[in-house]
């Protein structure tokens, strides 16, 4: 038996003629709301839509007289503004502006750097924030240094944390620091730290849909799914396009036994994401579960005409293989699985599982020793563990290690499994005072 898992609105027309309104509205109001105001003042204090802003600041960068502390105020302000609408490539050139002006212009140096860090070049983004953090140490610079860090794999878990942490005590409510720090640690697998982390978020802005998906992450790894589901569905109400969050609830849908809502939410990411293989997976995984295996098995070969082969696509392609009893097929795709860059203890744990179907007890061994090395304090991960070794007759250690596994989450509903395992080797007494020791 395979265990391992691997973890749009209508506007009616009067919606529309409203909206089409306040378009027409916002169009037409006047750049300058303040007869007393120029374009640059107007810049600098205004608020406004982004695509109004930058049209102002255009115009007070024209005006003469300004110094460059308010031109500085000027493009960081319109910089910003080209973030707000995705066109980072501008924003870059606004701020490269400030840097013209003076190379050591925080509002500069911060904001290229976090330019950098969306477009994902944290290396560069790291020595931009590092210049800022030196001209202010406040709580976004340190926040962006840490992040980029990390992400560019410089410093460890705990160094990232304690970075994040001394941002967060410049800066108690700062949510994005929250949130970014909530979600390292949720991927690293301390829950504990990153609930704690996203309720306070939500306890600053309680319409902070990010938040509220985070919530719904961490719930569903802990597979407390009914709680995960109003938590995943309070954030797609703050933001309908949500689309990670949709995947989740497709999945949380899925471990609810609702297949057929989750195909649906399935169906919304392909349709938003249609070159990512996460969709299809997802749709995949419903339609197996409504019993359409031949089908899954073709969704699954259009994410790789689509997104391309990757390891995630190849993990579910061996899984769903598996589920199948096609064990063989399944051990040549997940073989070629954890060669693959990005290679996970999920991957290599399906590789020990489907080596164990098949009786290849030192393959399963190999993979499972690779698979705890990746994730130490994965549950499931010591119970693959525990049945390698009652097929290598190490009993009394199996015995030690599903105890652990238990200790560390493992559902009970396992036991049987695992005391099946030792009835099949003849160790009748062990499985009797194991279903003593846990009834």
């Amino acid at each position: 038996m395979i265990y391992s898992f691997k973890s749009f609105t209508q506007f009616s027309g009067a919606v529309l003629l409203g909206l089409t309104t306040m378009i027409s509205d916002v169009a037409s109001k006047p750049l300058l709301t303040n007869s007393q105001s120029t374009y640059a003042s107007a810049c600098i204090e205004q608020s406004d839509t982004p695509e109004r802003l930058i049209e102002i600041c255009q115009l007070g960068l024209e005006e003469a007289g300004s110094s460059d502390a308010q031109r500085i105020e000027m493009l960081d302000r319109m910089a910003w503004a080209y973030v707000d609408v995705d066109d980072l490539d501008r924003a870059h050139d606004v701020f490269d502006q400030i840097l013209t002006i003076d190379p050591n212009a925080e509002p500069g140096l911060q904001g290229q750097g976090w330019v950098l860090y969306l477009l994902d070049d944290y290396p560069a983004a790291v020595e931009l924030f590092r210049q800022a953090v030196l001209r202010k140490p406040n709580a976004q610079n340190m926040a962006g240094l840490a992040s980029s860090q990390h992400w560019a794999g410089q410093i460890e878990i705990d160094e990232f944390e304690n970075y994040m942490r001394a941002s967060l005590a410049l800066d108690p409510e700062y949510p994005w620091g929250m949130r970014e720090l909530a979600w390292v640690l949720a991927y690293d697998g301390q829950y504990d730290k990153s609930h704690e982390l996203f309720t306070s978020a939500l306890e600053i802005n309680d319409a902070d849909a990010n938040a509220k998906y985070g919530l719904a992450y961490v719930l569903s790894e802990r597979q407390q799914w009914d709680d995960a589901l109003d938590h995943v569905n309070r954030a797609l109400e703050l933001d309908e396009e949500f689309i990670s969050a949709r995947s989740r609830r497709s999945l949380i849908l899925l471990m609810l036994d609702r297949p057929k809502q989750a195909l649906k939410d399935a169906d919304a990411v392909i349709e938003a994401r249609p070159d990512d293989s996460d969709g299809y997976v997802r749709r995949a995984r419903a339609l197996s579960a409504l019993g359409r295996r031949s089908e899954a098995h073709k969704v699954l070969d259009e994410a790789k005409s689509r997104a391309g082969e990757s390891g995630y696509l190849v993990y579910w392609q061996a899984s769903l293989l598996a589920d199948d009893a096609e064990f063989d097929a399944a051990l040549a795709l997940i073989r070629r699985g954890v060669e693959m860059d990005g290679a996970d203890h999920f991957d290599h744990r399906l590789h020990a599982e489907i080596a164990l179907e098949l009786d290849k007890i030192p393959e399963a061994r190999d993979a499972i020793d690779r698979s705890l090395a990746l994730g130490p304090s994965d549950s499931f991960g010591q119970f693959i563990n525990a049945m390698i070794l009652i097929e290598e007759e190490n009993f009394v250690q199996a015995e030690e290690i599903f105890d652990g596994a238990i200790d560390a989450g493992l559902s009970e509903e396992y036991l049987e499994d695992f005391m099946s395992a030792l009835i099949s080797h003849g160790r009748f007494m062990q499985a009797i005072k194991m279903r003593v020791r846990y009834s």
